[in-house]
């Protein structure tokens, strides 16, 4: 399903870039965020809104995965730059090698919607809540136990 309805980042990840991405966070991303960074890499999605808990939440884009040296107005919607913003209030141990918590899209009002590996090598989806987490100590609320899952819950 084509689901980006705006994205103007004209660099498309490749299987080799996505394998050796994986490599670095430590997981394989399901299939269809791998699609995702494929054919879209990133953007502003047709339906942006989601039940989590007693709210429904918005999404402002997906992220992508910048080519390097590229491209300087996506940075901020770099995958990789968000992790390094978020470093310390992503991840709960700091001898911790790769990632458990990947943010794949920023949400309205500054929380991330993110895949979960921490209980699993098949993550769910969680949306990250910055104003609660702190050092260390990431604070997440779970969406749906997949991301397909996830993909079905989203509405205009």
């Amino acid at each position: 399903m084509k689901m980006i309805l705006n994205n103007n980042y004209s660099y498309r990840p490749d299987e080799e870039r996505l394998s050796r991405i994986e490599k670095i966070w430590g997981v394989r991303l399901p299939e269809e965020i791998r699609i995702l960074l494929m054919e879209d890499n990133g953007g502003v999605p047709e339906k942006r809104n989601f039940p989590c808990g007693k709210r429904t939440r918005m999404i402002v884009r997906f992220l992508c995965i910048k080519e390097k040296g590229t491209d300087e107005d996506y940075a901020w919607y770099d995958i990789n730059v968000v992790l390094t913003q978020l470093e310390e209030r992503i991840i709960s141990d700091p001898d911790l090698v790769g990632y458990e918590i990947i943010p794949i899209a920023e949400l309205f009002a500054g929380d991330y919607l993110c895949l979960d590996y921490r209980e699993s090598d098949t993550p769910t989806v969680c949306v990250w809540l910055h104003e609660e987490s702190e050092e260390w100590n990431p604070v997440t609320e779970k969406v749906a136990d997949s991301f397909s899952e996830f993909m079905d819950m989203l509405s205009e």
